[in-house]
């Protein structure tokens, strides 16, 4: 049986974390951003983490996941629901590309986080091919902001379609993908988050190398399996597929 992506970010944000902050994990306090139905919460909570997760949404409920560890996120003004300095650790999995308020949720990471503690995200990269990986039309995220109303329409007669939009018809379809695009997805360059994490942070770092050397996926494996250079693979990804960005709080 194939793992489940979940258990795969999981597996690889344990040696990442072990990586950057070595202890004990029972002593580490992690928060996953934008946790979904909390089924990453729940394996790193196995791992010995002392895990939590937040969303927008009670997504949680629909799972059966234990709520225990989740809580909602305040809107307006926007808020993470936790005090000031709580969390060693926040990561976020396939989360940035559909935030469109990253400006607000930089500052409340950095909020949340212990002086010295790290956050680590891991994203599609806004020149990611062959297709969108959530609508799977080719070049969104590239056209994103703007993406051509007729470039959506051209993809949905010839009958592309995601695992939700099987029985709709080809206009149908384009004004889902539309509304998405207009709502539901946020993609940034490289310099777009570089900019965010010098003024938030005081720091920016690219560590898709690491993710190549460490991470999942049909990439990784081609690359390690073709003996490509760490630096090299990171830099492909990073440009054609998922970027890992680190950011670490100054210690006080």
């Amino acid at each position: 049986m194939l793992e489940r992506e979940h258990d795969q970010a999981a597996r690889f944000l344990d040696l990442a974390i072990q990586h950057v902050l070595p202890g004990e994990r029972s002593c580490t306090r992690v928060l996953d951003f934008g946790c979904g139905s909390g089924e990453l919460v729940k394996t790193l909570a196995a791992f010995g983490y002392a895990a939590s997760g937040c969303d927008v949404k009670k997504f949680w409920e629909e799972s059966g996941t234990n709520a225990e560890r989740m809580r909602v996120i305040r809107d307006q003004p926007y808020r993470l629901p936790f005090s000031d300095q709580v969390f060693d650790v926040v990561v976020s999995t396939s989360v940035l590309e559909h935030a469109q308020n990253k400006e607000e949720i930089f500052p409340e990471i950095h909020r949340v986080l212990v002086p010295g503690g790290v956050a680590m995200h891991l994203y599609p990269s806004k020149w990611y091919v062959p297709t969108e990986p959530h609508i799977y039309v080719p070049l969104v995220n590239m056209f994103w902001p703007k993406c051509p109303r007729w470039w959506l329409s051209l993809w949905a007669i010839v009958g592309v379609r995601n695992e939700y939009q099987g029985s709709m018809s080809w206009r149908q379809a384009r004004t889902v993908n539309l509304k998405y695009c207009e709502e539901g997805l946020s993609y940034w360059s490289h310099r777009q988050y570089r900019r965010l994490s010098m003024a938030i942070f005081g720091n920016y770092c690219d560590a898709t190398a690491y993710f190549m050397q460490h991470g999942y996926g049909g990439l990784v494996s081609l690359c390690q399996a073709v003996r490509v250079p760490n630096w090299l693979a990171g830099r492909i990804s990073s440009v054609f597929r998922m970027s890992f960005l680190i950011n670490r709080k100054a210690p006080e």
